[in-house]
């Protein structure tokens, strides 16, 4: 009977055919990147107006799919795959832009040359590699994200014809113990990377040595931060590095069964990995007789109904056991009493991602990268107020003023006001903080911050730092399960406090109350009431002066309601019935052309501005004494 080895190097066999087919095809195919960001900026649309061309014209083309490279501000993107294996990355492509798209991929080169990025594989001539790109500077290696690009992300056959599995059929072939699988994880460095940062290989060891034989490996998938889409990233574009980090860690954990629990808003993400599940089972690499080595492993995507708290890991446990998502006191810890209060094991998307090129290449090569305290590469999601959004992969420790640099700035000339890592539950850090700061959890814990799970949002001057933390005080109530008076309660109270202060009735008492529900709600039972005051807090050390202001009635940014209002100022544009036919409130008063607005019945929703910019103008309050009241 073959082993493992012998078995997996029959499918590579067969997979590696059909890879190059697909690499070198026989004509020339157009790749649409298909990613739930790429379908956000239109991508079906342009796709169905490429195949459209296509067969208008009769054009000797083929069509196919990819995840996007990272480039999100230039979505959607295609790519031409020519016969002698050469990529074309192009975007943005428009509906408009098919017909162009057509012509260069069937003979007319030049067609598209406007729209070009960069060759991905090959050369062509004038067209650089898109690796030259500054927005890849600092992107020394793709490891999380070598496929991207370069594999259709539904295909099995790609991912093995790249390694894919090769890594977990030489630990079955090999008879490793699951004590070296451990090991190699903890020598290599390999920590959470979902913001808790401990150790991998030792977690996993807490499940090994948990008794009974039912044992669960949950992967938390339920990436719920704004401005965070790492985790969904590797599910979209490649879903088996996940399987296979999960197939490893079943190995390791003598677990049998496993979860991966996916938000419900991540339906691409849902049907990838529902699809990799299913045509890993059928090729024998899950199931029941993995790679004929008689081990048993059975995986399940768990959608999760968009409760935030389902972040945390006990939240999570007690959703896949069909309870209410609501997180608990540890201990018992999960290897204790986890999925179904059996021993379970939670790592996130990206820390099982890494397990397969760790297990392939070595504790060493992984090492490579990073820095002392914390090895290895992390995918990071940019956005914000920046010129090029997207995402990237880079070793731990990179500058991150080096990053916004790759990012092209801060947009429309504005100036970088605060950064915003680790979503609701993480930090607003200063400008001044910049230069001082690099992409490593350490760096963060000065300024009272931490780095949180990968998505990190620059916000520019054009915002009252207020507005942010309004925002976030809002979502962290209306998301707190309830179970503690001093979380849900509150945070009530804080997002009360903040939104009087923005509409100009603050009181001297604010702050020494938002001081004092900072440190109560910090004795919640969990992560979210914990953390959830953070924000806040933030202002209150590193925009003291603006919060002030907004005390005072004053805002340069306009963009607090209590310090600013909305006026006619070209009372006799046409533009302004518009404005008052939409005007939700009807703040309107007067007649045609002679117009003005009340100010206390106007909601600031800006529907008038856009109707009739110019026309109607929000401009600051005019300065008027006013006494401040204690309480």
């Amino acid at each position: 009977m073959p082993d493992a080895l012998e078995r997996y190097e029959a499918l590579r066999a067969s997979a590696n055919a059909a890879y190059a087919a697909w690499r070198s095809p026989e004509r020339p195919r157009i790749d649409v990147a298909i990613d739930q960001s790429s379908i956000s900026n239109g991508a079906l649309r342009t796709k169905a107006a490429l195949e459209r061309v296509a067969t208008e014209r009769n054009t000797a083309v083929d069509f196919g799919r990819v995840h996007g490279y990272g480039m999100q501000w230039v979505h959607p993107t295609v790519q031409i795959t020519f016969p002698d294996g050469a990529t074309v990355l192009y975007g943005p492509v428009r509906e408009a832009d098919a017909a162009a798209i057509v012509d260069e991929a069937t003979g007319r080169w030049g067609a598209a040359a406007a729209l070009r990025l960069g060759t991905i594989t090959g050369e062509r001539a004038g067209v650089p590699s898109i690796r030259q790109h500054p927005f890849f500077a600092l992107e020394p290696e793709r490891r999380l994200l070598k496929n991207l690009g370069l594999t259709d992300p539904e295909s099995l056959d790609h991912y093995i014809a790249r390694d894919g599995y090769r890594a977990s059929a030489r630990i079955f072939g090999r008879h490793l113990s699951e004590e070296i699988v451990r090991n190699t994880l903890n020598e290599a460095g390999l920590t959470g990377r979902g913001g808790a940062n401990f150790p991998a290989g030792t977690k996993w060891g807490f499940l090994f040595g948990a008794p009974g034989e039912e044992h669960y490996l949950v992967c938390n998938a339920d990436e719920g931060d704004p401005g965070a889409w790492v985790n969904r990233v590797v599910m979209e574009g490649d879903p088996h590095l996940l399987l296979e980090g999960m197939l490893i860690g079943a190995y390791g954990t003598k677990s049998k069964a496993g979860f991966i629990y996916l938000r419900d808003e991540y339906p691409l993400a849902i049907a990838r990995m529902e699809a990799a599940i299913r045509d890993a089972e059928a090729a024998g690499i899950l199931g029941d007789d993995i790679f004929g080595t008689g081990m048993e492993f059975h995986l399940r995507v768990i959608r999760g109904a968009g409760a935030y708290v389902c972040g945390d890991e006990t939240g999570l446990l007690a959703s896949i056991s069909d309870e209410r998502g609501m997180p608990r006191v540890k201990p018992p810890f999960p290897a204790a009493r986890g999925a179904l209060n059996k021993p379970s094991n939670v790592n996130n998307v990206e820390t099982y991602a890494n397990v397969p090129l760790i297990a392939a290449h070595g504790s060493d090569w992984y090492r490579e990268m990073g820095t002392k305290a914390q090895s290895g590469t992390k995918i990071f999601s940019f956005s914000g107020d920046i010129v090029r959004t997207g995402f990237m992969e880079v070793p731990f420790g990179v500058s991150l003023a080096k990053v916004l640099e790759a990012c092209g700035g801060i947009a429309d000339g504005r100036k970088l006001h605060a950064i915003q890592p680790g979503g609701p539950l993480g930090s607003l850090v200063p400008a001044s903080a910049l230069d001082k700061l690099v992409l490593e959890p350490a760096s963060f814990l000065p300024y009272d911050a931490m780095l949180g799970g990968g998505g990190i949002v620059f916000g520019s001057d054009r915002t009252n730092v207020l507005v942010l933390a309004e925002m976030f005080a809002q979502f962290v109530e209306e998301e707190s399960c309830g179970r503690c008076t001093t979380c849900h309660g509150g945070n009530q109270r804080k997002t009360e406090i903040i939104r009087r202060v923005m509409d100009g009735d603050g009181r001297r008492d604010d702050e020494p109350n938002l001081m004092m529900i900072d440190r109560t709600i910090q004795f919640s039972n969990c992560a979210h009431g914990q953390l959830s005051p953070k924000s806040m807090r933030n202002v209150l050390q590193h925009f003291h002066a603006e919060y002030e202001a907004a005390m005072r009635g004053e805002d340069a940014t306009l963009s607090l309601r209590g310090a600013t209002r909305f006026r006619v100022a070209q009372p006799r544009d046409p533009r302004v019935e518009e404005a008052v036919a939409i005007c939700p409130v009807a703040a309107f008063r007067g007649t045609p052309g002679a117009r003005s607005i009340d100010d206390a019945t106007c909601i600031h929703c800006q529907a008038c501005t856009d109707v009739a910019p110019g026309a109607v103008v929000r401009e600051a309050k005019p300065a008027a004494p006013r006494m401040v009241p204690i309480g």
